[in-house]
């Protein structure tokens, strides 16, 4: 198991422990849509997900909840919305299309409402949503979204985040890896091109860099790339 996984597996068992389950959930959720996950990592966040549903539940009895209880959850604080898109997307969301277009059209929790989004798209429901985000309204078909996992410029920026860090700095790949995978998440229902990747991997390493290093490895990247251009 890799360094990555220990850690994400450690940071999910550490928010479970402080009563953090919605981002406990956001984590296992994110982490299980990705394309590739080791069997025993992936055992080991079905076994969490297992023991999230039972926390998330108000009745604690999540196997009985109801569709209406569920809704009811979206109406609720960040934590209540996050942990009913987490099970709602384990079901049939053409059972509530009205329901999910009320919430997403209210400014809904940005992670609850971008599992929903993405929920939508991977069980291929065509229809027409608003999204109203920080007071922005968004319209977008769902059928149209990219998952997260196949979107070139996601897939492009974790690559240079791979080829600046991997080899020296280890835990600041994994960072940056982390917080540019939430970045995308939250993105939705827009994605970014695979031209705006470089930008993108830029920004994530700088937010890790402020806080590891003082922007020291952000500086020494940025001038590796200025100089690569002077020599095309």
């Amino acid at each position: 198991m890799t360094n990555y996984y220990d850690e994400i597996l450690t940071e999910i068992e550490n928010l479970i422990k402080e009563g953090k389950y919605g981002d406990a959930n956001f984590l296992v959720q994110k982490e299980l849509n990705m394309p590739y996950i080791p069997v025993e990592v992936e055992q080991k966040l079905k076994s969490f997900k297992r023991e999230l549903n039972y926390h998330l539940s108000d009745e604690k009895e999540i196997r009985e909840d109801s569709l209406d209880s569920l809704l009811r959850k979206l109406k609720g604080k960040p934590k209540s919305q996050l942990a009913a898109a987490s099970i709602l997307i384990t079901r049939n969301l053409r059972e509530c299309l009205l329901e999910i277009k009320d919430y997403l059209s209210k400014d809904p929790c940005p992670e609850a409402a971008a599992l929903l989004i993405e929920g939508l798209a991977e069980q291929e429901i065509s229809d027409e949503f608003t999204l109203i985000k920080n007071g922005v309204e968004y319209t977008f078909w769902s059928d149209d979204i990219v998952p997260i996992h196949k979107s070139e410029g996601f897939l492009k920026a974790q690559s240079y985040l791979k080829d600046w860090l991997e080899n020296d700095h280890p835990d600041f790949y994994e960072m940056a890896k982390t917080l540019l995978i939430h970045e995308v998440y939250v993105f939705l229902p827009l994605s970014y091109e695979e031209d705006e990747a470089e930008e993108l991997a830029l920004t994530m390493l700088k937010q890790v860099s402020d806080m590891m290093d003082e922007g020291e490895i952000y500086q020494k990247v940025s001038k590796q790339l200025a100089y690569a251009k002077t020599l095309h």
